[in-house]
């Protein structure tokens, strides 16, 4: 039975006028769930190269967290989990600094699950809170009240997920991040069939990811993504200059295809960063990929170097996937670029990009510094070899419809991100102020 008196309220803790700190809070009743934890990765980056101490209160401060104090003081008792979509670190990197506080479980994937672990063990620090791993396509019943769906959805990422909480008031949808990819080269696609099911019950809120809301069209599969790598490789005949491909070290799917392609040109596929041990193990440990038996897979400093090294006088030989994609200032291929690394880049060597920039001040000031060094050393740059993880207008578009929402309320990008969904949204029938909703970090909507 429902609770006496009870609501279904929306707080916007993070994520709300940003890309990235996401974090979104569902209250019914006297009971809470919250919808990630993510960090904005930017200002965390430049909060590291300050040297100070990071803990929370300095983190929420400069921005680098979402903030929680207000939501914590008032209802943080009334939290029963923390649900975590996917496992990118503007959806995760909170958990570290903040999720101790409240005395729940967080849900997510299995695959989330284990970088999540991973994540603690790597970086020092103790999870406290006790993981729930649950399967896509699956429901955990957090409360009487409360119920927790994850359903399978397609994104640059392994086992993402729409994240729904049922409650007696209707589902709540929160579709941080997709994409409606119908034919993807590797893993399931999206399961447009639970979500029409969803659509014909009642939605009562849609909270869509907005990161590129404001661009036409559809977004392309991954497949398309497979087939651009495909045709700048092989059309790559110079066997004497290095090959670097550059990507996200969480975007399973692209590597694959990277791995793929190495193997076409005959060429040896060696990973250089950290954080390639991180993802990838995490797949392997869960017999999701085994990437182990076709390439290298390197862990540390004094691996690096002692590659890097050899390969200096075989650039030939190998396909180098490095990290540094968005100019991360410590990631392998700035290091390199900058002259860091025992390998120099000379003229006629290739450099990858398959990905496209975060649109964020500061990290597309990165990697324009970053093209700028490579430029100088007179290497061919290949940009934008991608399809990307989000949707675009006209998935908003299809979901809107299939889902039929009461109240729609824009998350996950800036305000004039939002205002393209509004005005999408308003095309569809709905209203500003009666349907659409909003919302600034720090405010809350109560669904009647």
């Amino acid at each position: 039975m429902p609770q006496a008196n009870s609501k279904l309220i929306i707080k916007a803790i993070g994520g709300y006028g940003i890309i990235g700190r996401n974090m979104t809070v569902v209250q019914y009743g006297n009971e809470s769930v919250i919808l990630d934890m993510g960090l904005y990765l930017n200002r965390y980056i430049s909060f590291q190269e300050s040297g100070e101490e990071m803990t929370s209160e300095a983190l929420i401060d400069d921005e680098a967290l979402p903030n929680d104090r207000e939501f914590f003081k008032k209802y943080g008792k009334t939290v029963k989990a923390i649900v975590v979509g996917h496992a990118h670190l503007d959806h995760t990197g909170g958990i570290r600094f903040l999720a101790s506080k409240y005395n729940c479980p967080i849900v997510a994937s299995p695959y989330t699950c284990r970088i999540i672990e991973k994540m603690s063990y790597d970086d020092h620090w103790q999870l406290k809170n006790k993981l729930k791993p649950l399967n896509i396509n699956s429901s955990f019943k957090v409360s009487k009240n409360i119920t927790v769906e994850l359903v399978g959805v397609t994104h640059s990422t392994l086992q993402p997920a729409i994240t729904v909480i049922h409650t007696p008031a209707g589902a709540v949808v929160y579709t941080l991040d997709y994409k409606l990819d119908n034919n993807p080269p590797f893993g399931p696609k999206t399961n447009m069939q639970r979500l029409r099911k969803l659509g014909k019950e009642k939605v009562a809120v849609l909270l869509p990811d907005c990161t590129r809301a404001d661009e036409s069209g559809h977004t392309f599969s991954e497949k398309v993504a497979r087939s651009m790598l495909k045709d700048v490789l092989l059309g790559l005949h110079d066997k004497n200059h290095a090959i670097v491909a550059t990507t996200f070290a969480s975007n399973i799917n692209r590597l694959h295809s990277i791995i793929d392609m190495g193997e076409l040109i005959g060429r040896e596929v060696v990973f250089l960063g950290r954080s390639f041990s991180r993802w990838i193990g995490a797949a392997e440990e869960l017999g999701l990929v085994n990437f182990s038996k076709r390439a290298t897979i390197l862990s540390n400093g004094r691996e690096y170097r002692r590659f890097l090294k050899g390969a200096n006088a075989h650039r030939g030989k190998y396909l180098m996937i490095m990290t540094g994609n968005q100019g991360e200032p410590n990631a392998m291929l700035v290091r390199v670029a900058k002259g860091e690394m025992p390998f120099e880049f000379m003229p006629g060597d290739n450099i990858i990009f398959s990905c496209q920039v975060i649109p964020d001040p500061t990290i597309q000031a990165n990697r324009r510094k970053l093209e700028e060094l490579l430029k100088r050393r007179k290497t061919r740059i290949f940009k934008d070899v991608h399809a990307s993880g989000h949707a675009k207008k006209e998935d908003h578009r299809d979901i809107i419809k299939i889902l039929r929402p009461d109240n729609i309320i824009p998350a996950h990008g800036t305000m004039k991100k939002h205002a393209v969904l509004v005005d999408l949204a308003g095309e569809i029938g709905y209203s500003l102020g009666k349907n659409v909703h909003l919302l600034q970090e720090g405010q809350e909507l109560a669904i009647k």
